[in-house]
C-alpha cells in the first residue's frame, strides 16, 4: 500500500495527523493530504506551523453553513479530489463532519479507509452532537481501526467489528505532544501578554470551551463558574480562555468575562503557544476530547464542562473530573483543587492512558503490513 491519503478538516485534525504524516515520510513515503478547510481560519495557521502541505485544498467553510450544507459540498469536493488522484487508501482521523463524510465518499469511490482515533463512544447520539454520529458512521465505512485505549477497542468490537481489522495504538495526540514540548516550544519567540500573565506567580487556570452542544444557556453557565472562579481567587488564580471565533462562543463568553481584571480572552492560541500555556497551568476547564488527552499526559487536573464523555479512562484515572456545563459544580471542583493540596497532588499524576508518544508509528507498520 504505497499510496496513501490523509483528510484534515480542523484544527485538532491537523495536530493529531501531523506525527502520521511524518511518520510516513520516516517510511519513505509521502502521503497525498486532503484539505476540506472546515476550520479555515483555524487550519490555515496550524498547518503553517506544522508545515504540512496540502495536495489539494478544498477550501468548503462558508460562513454560518449549516451541517447539510457542508457535508453535501464535502461529499461533492472529496469526489472530484479522490477521482484525480485515486488513494489506495484514505485515513480519516476523529469524528469531524470532514471525516465522516470523506469515508463515505471513499466508500462510493471503492476506496479503502482506515480511522484514526476509533471506538469513542458517549452512547447518546445526540451528544456530542454531530461528533457521536459521526464517528459511529465511520466505524461502519472503516475497513481497519485504529483504537487509542482498550476501551475503544471494547466499544467497536460490541458493535461488531471483527477484531483482528481493530489495532490498538494509543492516540496520536501524545505523540505530537512529547515531541512538540521537547522540541518545538522552546523555540517560541515571546509573547508579552501571556508571560506577563505566567510571571504573576499566580495559579494558571487555562480555559476553552467551543461545542455546539453548549451554545446557548449552557455556555453561559460554564462561563459563570469560570467568573466566579476569577472572583474568588483574584489574588491568587489567572485564568487565560483564547476564544473560539464562531460567533456562538463570542457572544456567549464575552458579556461574562470581559469585565473580570484577572481573566485574559485571547485569540485563539497557535497550537504550540497553546502547548507552552498548558506546561505552566495547574488546572484546565474544558469541553475539549484533544486537551483531555494532553492534559492527562501531563498530569494537569482538568475540568470537563460536558454533559457526556468519551473518554471515561481520564476519569478512573482521576485526571478528568465531569462536571457538566453546571456553574456551582465547576466551581467547587476547582475550589478542592485550589486549596486542598493533598487533593491536588493525588490527581496531578502524569498517565499513559491515551498512548506513549508511538502511535504513529505502529499506525504506519500495520498501514505497511497491508501491502
Amino acid at each position: 500500500m504505497r499510496d496513501i491519503g490523509v483528510v484534515i478538516g480542523t484544527r485538532p485534525e491537523a495536530i493529531k495527523m501531523m506525527p502520521v504524516i511524518r511518520s510516513f515520510e520516516e517510511a519513505g513515503l509521502k502521503p497525498k493530504i486532503f484539505v476540506t478547510g472546515q476550520h479555515r481560519e483555524l487550519l490555515s495557521p496550524i498547518l503553517s506551523e506544522l508545515n504540512l502541505a496540502a495536495t489539494e485544498n478544498l477550501d468548503l467553510m462558508e460562513d454560518d453553513q449549516s451541517l447539510g450544507d457542508l457535508s453535501s459540498r464535502i461529499l461533492k469536493n472529496m469526489q472530484s479530489a479522490l477521482r484525480r488522484h485515486r488513494p489506495d487508501l484514505l485515513l480519516v482521523q476523529g469524528d469531524t463532519t470532514s471525516a465522516a463524510m470523506s469515508a463515505l465518499t471513499a466508500f462510493y469511490e471503492d476506496i479503502r479507509v482506515a480511522h484514526i482515533e476509533a471506538g469513542l463512544r458517549t452512547f447518546n447520539p445526540r451528544n456530542p452532537f454531530p461528533e457521536e454520529m459521526n464517528r459511529r458512521l465511520v466505524a461502519c465505512l472503516a475497513d481497519i481501526h485504529f483504537a487509542p485505549t482498550a476501551q475503544a477497542e471494547e466499544n467497536l468490537l460490541k458493535e461488531g467489528i471483527e477484531s483482528d481489522h481493530i489495532h490498538v495504538v494509543g492516540n496520536t495526540v501524545v505523540d505530537a505532544l512529547f515531541y512538540s514540548r521537547d522540541h518545538l516550544v522552546s523555540r517560541l519567540s515571546r509573547d508579552f501578554q501571556l508571560q506577563e500573565a505566567m510571571d504573576l506567580g499566580r495559579s494558571i487556570v487555562l480555559v476553552t470551551g467551543h461545542r455546539r452542544e453548549s451554545f446557548g444557556a449552557d455556555l453561559a453557565s460554564i462561563c459563570e463558574g469560570i467568573r466566579k472562579i476569577a472572583d474568588e481567587f483574584k489574588d491568587q488564580v489567572e485564568v487565560i480562555y483564547p476564544v473560539h471565533l464562531n460567533p456562538n462562543v463570542q457572544s456567549g463568553v464575552l458579556p461574562i468575562l470581559s469585565s473580570a481584571p484577572n481573566v485574559r480572552l485571547t485569540r485563539p492560541l497557535s497550537y504550540l503557544r497553546f502547548i507552552q500555556v498548558m506546561l505552566h497551568s495547574k488546572l484546565i476547564i474544558t469541553d475539549s476530547g484533544g486537551v483531555q488527552e494532553e492534559a492527562a499526559a501531563l498530569g494537569i487536573p482538568v475540568l470537563v464542562t460536558r454533559r457526556t464523555c468519551e473518554r471515561l479512562e481520564a476519569v478512573d484515572a482521576g485526571i478528568s473530573q465531569l462536571v457538566g456545563p453546571d456553574a456551582e459544580e465547576i466551581f467547587n471542583a476547582a475550589e478542592e483543587l485550589l486549596t486542598n493540596e493533598s487533593v491536588y497532588l493525588k490527581r496531578a499524576v502524569p498517565s499513559l492512558v491515551f498512548g506513549d508518544g508511538h502511535a504513529s508509528r505502529r499506525i504506519v507498520k500495520v498501514l505497511l503490513k497491508e501491502e
